[in-house]
């Protein structure tokens, strides 16, 4: 009888490599280059998740309780302070539009501090999920060496997809049933558009 096994791939995954200033997508054959710069993207920043993180030989991430690090000793000297958040797009990501991005990097911990801080003073912050079009990533130098940071600009706020913990969709009642006029749209519902 032969042993059947099931291939792990991992969660599907973005990067943004500094050197480059290039992001990159996690695919069947490897790494593709996705161009993000002046894309609107869903980005769950209420459900970022703070930790330490190390990436050498691997990825062994220990995620801080409650995004507090106080009672959660550093792991070794190769982890560092890190961040896990999802990135949304059917559009730009195909088949898996739920990616996970983490890193260490100061650059990308600045974007993410940003984000947070942009975005938790709305109201709808923990109920929808921000559409972030992302910006330029200008080099800076930060002690012996540089990095860089994303820019942003939040546009609005879209009903968190299933794919992000969001409601199941409600089965539409039959065309005889209806019998209530139809609900004023929302001005953040943008038919159409795909994110």
């Amino acid at each position: 009888m032969p042993l059947h096994m099931i291939e792990n791939t991992g969660n599907p995954y973005i990067r943004f490599q500094i050197e480059e200033n290039t992001w990159s997508i996690s695919s069947e054959t490897g790494l593709e280059d996705v161009d993000l710069k002046g894309q609107t993207i869903l980005i769950d920043i209420s459900e970022v998740k703070m930790g330490w993180l190390a990436l050498q030989g691997g990825r062994d991430w220990l995620q801080w309780p409650n995004n507090n690090p106080v009672g959660c000793d550093k792991p070794s000297d190769a982890h560092k302070q890190g961040f896990s958040v999802t990135f949304y797009s059917t559009k730009l990501f195909g088949d898996s539009p739920s990616r996970e991005l983490s890193s260490s990097q100061i650059g990308m911990l600045d974007f993410v501090k940003a984000l947070y801080m942009a975005a938790e003073t709305n109201p709808k912050f923990k109920t929808h999920v921000p559409k972030v079009k992302i910006g330029e990533a200008p080099k800076r130098k930060v002690g012996k060496g540089s990095t860089r940071t994303p820019g942003f600009e939040i546009t609005g706020w879209a009903d968190r997809p299933e794919e992000l913990g969001g409601a199941l969709p409600v089965a539409s009642p039959s065309a005889a049933a209806v019998t209530a006029p139809a609900a004023a749209a929302s001005d953040d519902v943008s038919f159409g558009d795909e994110i």
